[in-house]
């Protein structure tokens, strides 16, 4: 009888213990299951890191949401984000108003708050990052921004009148800014280095037309196109000789972007 007993009690013991065991690994998937689940969807981000002057990518995994949502959560992400790290360029400064995909574009209208300031680097950032993420969904392959201001560029230099095209030339790859390739052209020629390539050649024979040496310039005004493999140029500069007499012309320098820095490959006066 002793026997039953004690055997009756390891029983119970060990349907006890198994019941809860089959619970405990049961709530253990429950807790991990909803976060697999409820991350159905993911978008990817492109995040202007101005700390290492490019545009690094990451894949946020979110709840499954509507198509005709996709560019404006993945653009609200983006401005969360870039809210992290100092690293980043802030996105609090610009307001999205309105967002609508009709065909392969993306359209975008938006505005920047008073007293906005950014660097030329940070405004090139700022602007691949909004056209790379906007691009991602729904296979868009174009980008039309709109500046509620009515300006034509989207902050100060690159020139949004045109739909944008995606780009991977900021992508983990250090920004170079064009103009600075167009400032070392005038400075050889104001040291008197020599000019050897064509491109040299049809600055110098516009230069000449100035009817004086020159000896300083200031550029007033440049704006882009925008940023890649191929970026125009159009400035407005002044040059002057000794005495300051001076002359203002317009030119459009085309950059050809290659192992990391600019090349000029064509220069035209308007």
């Amino acid at each position: 009888m002793k026997h039953k007993i004690i055997l009756t009690l390891c029983i119970i013991s060990l349907f006890l213990m198994t019941a809860c065991y089959s619970r405990g690994k049961e709530e253990d998937v429950i807790k991990i299951s909803p976060f697999r689940i409820e991350q159905s969807a993911f978008l990817q981000l492109y995040i202007p890191n101005k700390s290492q002057s490019c545009l690094i990518t990451e894949m946020i995994g979110v709840s499954e949401i509507d198509e005709s949502r996709e560019v404006a959560e993945s653009l609200n992400l983006l401005v969360r984000r870039t809210n992290e790290s100092v690293n980043f360029v802030n996105m609090d400064s610009i307001i999205f108003l309105n967002i609508s995909v009709v065909s392969d574009t993306a359209f975008i209208e938006y505005e920047f708050q008073e007293n906005t300031e950014l660097t030329e680097m940070e405004e090139a950032l700022l602007l691949y990052a909004i056209i790379n993420t906007a691009s991602i969904p729904q296979e868009i392959d174009f980008v039309k921004l709109n500046n509620n201001s009515g300006s034509k560029y989207f902050f100060e230099h690159y020139n949004i009148e045109v739909p944008l095209a995606p780009s991977n030339a900021l992508l983990y790859k250090d920004y170079v800014s064009p103009i600075k390739t167009v400032k070392g052209l005038f400075e050889a020629i104001i040291d008197g280095r020599a000019l050897t390539t064509l491109e040299d050649i049809e600055i110098n024979n516009i230069i000449q037309n100035l009817t004086f040496q020159i000896k300083r310039y200031n550029i007033l005004n440049y704006e882009y196109n925008k940023y890649g493999d191929f970026t125009t140029v159009k400035a407005r500069i002044v040059f002057m000789d000794e005495i300051y007499n001076s002359r203002t012309l317009e030119l459009s320098f085309l950059l050809e972007l290659t192992g990391g820095r600019f090349n000029i490959k064509e220069i035209i006066e308007h």
